[in-house]
């Protein structure tokens, strides 16, 4: 009995620790008509030190380097209270945080008129995202899973196509960095 407490009891501090580990996106399309998604990614329990974060170069599949990084713009970084952070790009697609907080919030606009298994495309009708195309990542945070919640009320009759785990009303989960890049999304009122 004692051996069946303490399993059940690790198995529950599992889940609590990965809960406080989980980095957590948010994506809305206030601007689809012009082929743009408002992405952010909270990072919680971060290291000391400096935290880097990357855009992807590159998506399962394909064997070319494909630099995502390029659409993306309006960057930001600030703390659990919205002080911004002060970051600095070190190479063409990885942010550096030089003094991260405890919880940082990278905050960032998305353009997206490439409609493919490769890039993203955002409009009125629909939004299709390549993970690696789409979500920025904190390097060394491979473990940490992932939740990515959509906002996209104003679209009539949306849905979402995905291999990630329904969590709750347009949110989704991955366990890990690698599946969550692995898994397309696909929005729209499709039947």
């Amino acid at each position: 009995m004692k051996k069946i407490l303490l399993a059940c009891g690790l198995l529950t501090a599992s889940f609590v620790v990965n809960a406080q580990q989980e980095i957590s996106y948010e994506v809305s399309f206030p601007n689809a008509v012009h082929h743009e998604a408002q992405i952010s990614m909270t990072i919680p329990n971060v290291p000391t030190g400096a935290l880097k974060v990357r855009i992807s170069r590159s998506s399962p599949g394909r064997y070319a380097t494909h630099e995502f990084g390029k659409n993306v713009y309006n960057l930001k970084a600030t703390d659990q209270n919205g002080k911004a952070l002060n970051f600095r790009l070190t190479a063409g697609d990885v942010y550096e945080i030089t003094s991260p907080t405890k919880t940082v919030k990278v905050t960032y606009t998305l353009f997206g008129n490439w409609i493919d298994g490769t890039y993203a495309g955002f409009d009125e009708t629909h939004a299709h995202m390549n993970i690696p195309a789409t979500f920025a990542f904190p390097i060394g945070m491979d473990a940490r899973p992932r939740t990515v919640k959509f906002n996209y009320a104003d679209k009539q009759n949306w849905k979402v196509a995905t291999q990630l785990k329904p969590t709750g009303k347009d949110t989704y989960y991955a366990p890990n960095f690698q599946y969550f890049m692995d898994s397309p999304i696909e929005i729209a009122a499709y039947k």
